[in-house]
């Protein structure tokens, strides 16, 4: 405004414009494609898959519920309750406890897992090295998973949290309305949901 009103500016109104570090930012939402869900739900379905059972776990875990993959492989026995068929659990990036719906397929996988893959090891967590000492993994093997499945998709900044958001899109593309679809993702409030949200 003072260089304007003293004649220092071929525009006078520069003052009113907006710093660009003002203006609100829109991230493009990318979730896996028709082709990419068609390809692993056959390897998820087959016998004879490139996936191994606890890959098929996890990938099932995050297309069909939405957990992160830094909570799948933190899953331990108790988490999962059969009887009602519910994982309990305390999501690790947001610390709040989420008790969700666990559909049959992600049960059977689960369960197949443990009693044709897993065996009986004397740890309380569910998912497991395949190697010897069979330890605890970390959340890369989801991601590994993914790629096994999907070894062309390259994708910049798309890694197993793809699964998430094509499972809270999904949703919503099923008429899911978004209070529900954030509490489907443990979340508290809509306030972060559209992240997850690929709308056309």
């Amino acid at each position: 405004l003072y260089l304007g009103l003293n004649g220092y500016l071929g525009n006078p109104m520069l003052f009113v414009a907006l710093p660009r570090a003002s203006a609100p930012k829109e991230s493009i939402v990318v979730v896996l494609t028709e082709d990419e869900m068609a390809t692993l739900n056959r390897e998820l379905d087959a016998d004879d898959s490139v996936l191994s059972l606890r890959k098929k776990a996890m990938l099932l875990l995050g297309l069909k519920m939405g957990m992160r993959g830094s909570d799948i492989v933190k899953l331990k026995s108790d988490n999962v309750d059969w009887n009602n068929a519910s994982i309990r659990f305390v999501q690790d990036k947001t610390e709040v406890e989420v008790n969700l719906p666990m559909p049959s397929d992600v049960g059977n996988a689960i369960f197949r897992y443990i009693m044709e893959e897993r065996g009986k090891r004397n740890n309380p967590s569910i998912f497991l090295s395949e190697k010897a000492p069979h330890k605890p993994v970390g959340r890369a093997v989801c991601h590994t998973a993914l790629k096994k499945t999907l070894p062309e998709r390259n994708v910049p900044g798309s890694g197993f949290h793809v699964t998430r958001k094509t499972y809270a899109t999904g949703l919503l593309n099923n008429g899911v309305g978004i209070m529900h679809v954030a509490d489907a993702l443990g979340q508290r409030g809509i306030s972060s949901v559209h992240r997850y949200l690929s709308l056309d």
